[in-house]
């Protein structure tokens, strides 16, 4: 034990030699630390190489605590090469520093903003704005969001000094430095290399010690700051709470009281002054912290803009002026106004998403919108539903100047009066309207214009009980919620006419777009789109009622509440991922084959062929390994269910296993491919679909035959169109005895003479195959470049043999009979004579 003590002790005097040199460099290094000012990594030495060479000298003759030895000199130099490498490495690492300049420019935006949420608390009224509460709220996300990342950013610096610091500390324990070279010449080399090293680690040590402490004053400056937001924002989710429990109480005078306050009376004029003051400042710090999110709106809409513009130009260079133009008139709305358009989407889709947005910056994206609409409604709306509209944004502007106002005042509570009054008048004429147009509207334009009444209604009845608060939040929401219904079904429109120029214009181009069933995806894509748009509707509608967080947190809490059943614990919300990942699989799966694939009668080979099932396979592969990941379910578990399928095909899954197997067969062989003409047994038709399970057949008489995968392998199977799509057709026809043989074959084969649809190669043939009863009895073979052509070229080619032979005056002989009476009754003998005195049996 005492031994460890005595070796330990040496080598803290060793490390304290190499290192630090002595305790009296130390100390003097530290008094000359004190007297810079500005610290300098290129004038951190506080000992010159001199006074390091002469302490080095002097300890290595203390043999007690080093050994001097030949034999190590090799380890020695390699360990001081290494060493001065990587003090060097670390020296670059702290001379290109650690980039804080953008904390240090945002601290003074930060401080401004937190000065400003405190001045608009203390000024609060007594009858806050709920959407003045929010706005800070918003505000101290934003902040909280950005100290949380700068705190995330300066940890991670100062992980990495604290790395630094333990390499450092790491060069001290090295035994191996013990040892010094006996030879002069050897010691030479080693004193002058071990003080550069020496040199160069007080050099490297004080820089990382003052890098240490500048990020250390900094993470201070940023953790007071964080506090300071995250005690404002418990402050504006108290005022909420406060809010929300008093939202159907009193909060002001009645009407028919007198409106000046005796306390301090408040002009409408002067708070509203004040109001946009503060609502600018707001806009402008958060323009400043997230000015990312203009840009992306921006660079959003000039994309889909030139998205647009390059379609428009495509379907006028490769359709004729006449054609082309009823294309675009297809597209009412982005190819008339483009730019219109454009807005619509990026404002739209801002009000979706902006849920932590100010209040001033909300309005100004449906400023915008409603200016768009208004373009595009002036060209397409009649006369009476355009002035309607007109009302609406009239309507919308005085909402919108009133959600700005930080304080209750009298003049307000008359206009909300009067705002409820003209909403529901409003509300009244467009269902007149709606009634008598044969304008085409939305299928919910009926209930949206009476839950317009109904929450207008129920406005001015809280601003006649003096609840000016919630009348405001109601009469706002009314008009809100009209306009943005309005406007995403715009949207939509929109969206499907971008998506149907998109395929016009790349109808005869070899992308996968010219292979895309549109009419189906359409029809698809329609449906998807409106029910996003339905509940994006439903997003903006609690938000404007400011019930947005209270069921976003609800229902996050119940999704995410633990459940167990037995041993296995679960929670909704891995239940509702795992069904969702397997429903986005599926209908990827099946969108693959609908913009693919070739339905129906008119159906196509297409390039994809049989990959498409194999796609398809592989998506549904992934969603269901995603699916298990993503819902946090463990994947031994797939091997439970693995054993349970095993077990379920041993007891009756057995011919749906053969028909997925068979499925696999198909895609790697392709026996049969999409658009193939095929005959099954009695079954004839065109392949519409290969699917995983079944297969569907297009009949010819417009049935659909599914048929099991594991039919196609395992019957017989005759494919028309393996190959190619040419087909031979056969058929006879006979002439009467006595007729020109060599007349008989010309006329057959004129009639295959410069016919296009024909194949030359091999030739029509022509031959004589037998004496019949009636006729002489010729067989014709011909080719077709297309099988689906058979009927109608056959058909042409026997009328002209037809018309031709009878020009000729060759007969076609009917079948004839001679009949021979053997006997027959005395009675119908006279009888035949009675009614037929000439004739002779």
């Amino acid at each position: 034990m005492s031994f460890n003590v005595k070796v330990n002790n040496r080598l803290l005097q060793v490390l304290f030699w190499l290192l630090p040199v002595t305790t009296g460099c130390l100390h003097a290094d530290a008094q000359q630390r004190k007297k810079i000012k500005s610290l300098d990594t290129l004038h951190l030495v506080a000992v010159d190489s001199a006074t390091i060479r002469k302490n080095i000298a002097a300890l290595s003759r203390d043999t007690s605590q080093v050994k001097k030895s030949d034999t190590a000199v090799a380890i020695l130099v390699n360990r001081i090469e290494n060493y001065t490498l990587m003090l060097n490495d670390l020296m670059s690492s702290l001379k290109r520093g650690f980039d804080t300049s953008s904390i240090n420019t945002g601290l003074p935006l930060t401080d401004t903003s937190l000065a400003l949420i405190k001045l608009n608390i203390a000024s609060l009224g007594r009858t806050p704005n709920i959407n003045d509460i929010y706005t800070n709220k918003v505000m101290l996300e934003q902040l909280q969001r950005k100290l949380s990342s700068w705190q995330s950013t300066l940890f991670s610096y100062y992980n990495k000094l604290i790395n630094i610091n333990d390499t450092l500390h790491s060069l001290r324990r090295d035994t191996a430095m013990r040892n010094i070279p006996a030879e002069d010449e050897l010691y030479g080399f080693y004193l002058e290399q071990m003080t550069n090293l020496i040199l160069k680690f007080r050099t490297v040590d004080s820089a990382n010690r003052y890098t240490l402490t500048q990020i250390g004053l900094l993470q201070n400056k940023v953790a007071n700051r964080y506090i300071d937001a995250s005690n404002l924002y418990e402050d504006m989710n108290y005022r909420l709470i406060q809010f929300s429990s008093n939202m159907f109480v009193r909060d002001y005078h009645y009407l028919w009281q007198p409106h000046h306050d005796s306390i301090n009376p408040l002009g409408f004029f002067s708070v509203l002054r004040k109001s946009l003051h503060k609502s600018t400042k707001v806009l402008v710090i958060f323009s400043a912290i997230q000015w990312p999110v203009f840009f992306i709106w921006l660079v959003l809409a000039l994309l889909f803009l030139w998205w647009v513009h390059n379609n428009i130009r495509r379907i006028r260079l490769h359709y004729p002026e006449q054609e082309g133009e009823a294309i675009l008139q297809h597209a009412k709305y982005v190819y008339r106004f483009p730019l219109a358009s454009s807005i619509v989407l990026i404002t739209t889709l801002s009000a979706v998403l902006s849920i932590r947005y100010p209040i001033l910056f909300t309005e100004i994206t449906w400023g915008l919108n409603i200016v768009a609409l208004t373009i595009i409604f002036r060209m397409h709306l009649p006369g009476s539903l355009f002035k309607t509209w007109l009302m609406l944004v009239g309507l919308l502007f005085a909402y919108s100047l009133n959600n700005l106002l930080i304080e209750v005042t009298y003049a307000e509570q008359w206009g909300l009066l009067l705002g409820a009054i003209l909403s529901i008048i409003l509300g009244i004429r467009l269902l007149k309207e709606t009634a008598l147009t044969s304008f085409a509207q939305p299928k919910y334009a009926q209930p949206l214009i009476r839950l317009l009444i109904a929450t207008s209604c129920f406005s001015l009845l809280l601003v006649i009980a003096a609840r000016v608060g919630s009348a405001k939040i109601m009469g706002s929401s009314a008009i809100v919620n009209t306009i943005m219904a309005l406007s995403l079904s715009v949207l939509v429109k929109i969206l499907m006419e971008a998506v149907y120029l998109q395929v016009e214009a790349n109808k005869d181009s070899s992308t996968f777009i010219s292979f895309m069933d549109y009419q189906e995806v359409q029809r698809k894509l329609k449906a998807f789109l409106n029910v996003v748009a339905y509940v994006s509707w439903l997003i903006i509608l609690t938000r404007n009622l400011y019930l947005y967080d209270t069921i976003y947190d609800y229902v996050r809490d119940f999704l995410l509440a633990p459940h167990q059943i037995g041993s296995s614990a679960f929670s909704f919300s891995s239940v509702i991922i795992f069904v969702l990942v397997i429903w986005i699989a599926t209908v990827a799966s099946q969108l693959i084959a609908y913009m693919f694939g070739n339905t129906g009668q008119n159906a196509r080979k297409t390039k994809f062929g049989s990959a498409l099932l194999l796609l398809r396979l592989a998506v549904l592969a992934g969603g269901v390994l995603l699916a298990f990941a993503a819902s946090g379910i463990p994947m031994d578990k797939l091997t439970i269910v693995i054993g349970a399928l095993g077990v379920g095909i041993g007891f009756g899954l057995q011919n749906i296993v053969n028909n997925l197997v068979s499925g696999i067969i198909l895609a790697f062989e392709k026996p049969i491919e999409v658009g193939d003409v095929i005959e099954l047994g009695s079954r004839s038709g065109v392949v519409k679909e290969v699917g995983i399970r079944s297969s569907k057949i297009s009949a010819y008489d417009g049935s659909e035959v599914i048929v099991p995968n594991g039919d196609l392998i395992s019957q017989q199977l005759i494919n028309w169109t393996r190959t190619n799509r040419s087909r031979r057709v056969t058929f006879a026809i006979g002439v009467a005895y006595g007729s020109d043989v060599k007349q008989v074959t010309d006329i057959i084969k004129s009639a295959f003479t410069d016919r296009k649809d024909v194949l030359t190669l091999p030739a029509p043939l022509v031959q004589l195959f037998e004496f019949g009863d009636n006729a002489v009895n010729f067989r014709v073979y011909f080719w077709i470049a297309d099988l689906d052509n058979a009927g109608i070229i056959q058909s042409e080619v026997l009328s002209y043999i037809y018309n031709t032979l009878n020009k000729a005056g060759i007969t076609l002989p009917y079948p004839q009979r001679d009949l021979h009476l053997r006997s027959i009754d005395e009675s119908l003998l006279k009888r035949w004579d009675k009614s037929s005195p000439d004739s002779t049996l």
